[in-house]
């Protein structure tokens, strides 16, 4: 018998669709907004309840203070509001990274056309800057020299020979927002 395939002997019968059984079952959306209803609900009576059974409430005076506070709050968040809607105004509509982007396009290719231009001409070569004049003078003999080259720092300098930026700085009298040129000499011995 158990070869015989019309006999069957499943426990569970077979489930046959049903239109009317489908409009029977529960309806998950509904029952979820009934729930976030029955939610704040539950909040708006827990707060009353909480304000309420806490001795009736706020005073008259509390009342102005809290009226005070929000009046307050809503002219800080208008005044916010006014400054972000001019910043906003001030953007390009493609948005400030690609506005950043074109400025710093357009400043390297500046510097590309400044360094591709040719050396001044004879005329401003005589003309000198008194610092170099003065720093050479400075130079004592017998001492170590070093000449600055292009994108060396101070730092770089100082402990290149063993020196504290304070040291090489006191020995040269650079100021501390004074900057290297190239070319110029430093004193790099004690």
């Amino acid at each position: 018998m158990p070869d015989d395939p019309e006999i069957r002997f499943d426990a569970e019968p077979e489930e046959v669709y049903s239109p009317e059984r489908k409009r029977m079952g529960p309806d998950k959306k509904r029952i979820g907004f009934l729930a976030a209803v029955g939610a704040v609900l539950l909040a708006i009576f827990g707060g009353l309840y909480l304000m309420l059974g806490s001795g009736g409430g706020i005073t008259k005076e509390e009342g102005r203070l809290i009226q005070m506070k929000l009046g307050s709050l809503e002219q800080k968040i208008t005044a916010l509001e006014k400054q972000q809607a001019a910043l906003q105004s001030k953007l390009p509509p493609e948005g400030a990274d690609a506005a950043l982007a074109g400025k710093i396009d357009s400043l390297a290719q500046r510097i590309e056309a400044l360094e591709k231009k040719p050396a001044p001409a004879p005329a401003a070569a005589v003309e000198k800057p008194k610092a170099p004049a003065k720093e050479k003078a400075a130079v004592p003999s017998g001492k170590k020299v070093h000449t600055v080259q292009k994108g060396e720092t101070v730092y770089g300098i100082s402990k290149k020979y063993g020196l504290t930026p304070a040291e090489l700085r006191k020995l040269n009298n650079l100021s501390e927002d004074q900057a290297l040129k190239t070319g110029q000499k430093l004193v790099v011995s004690k």
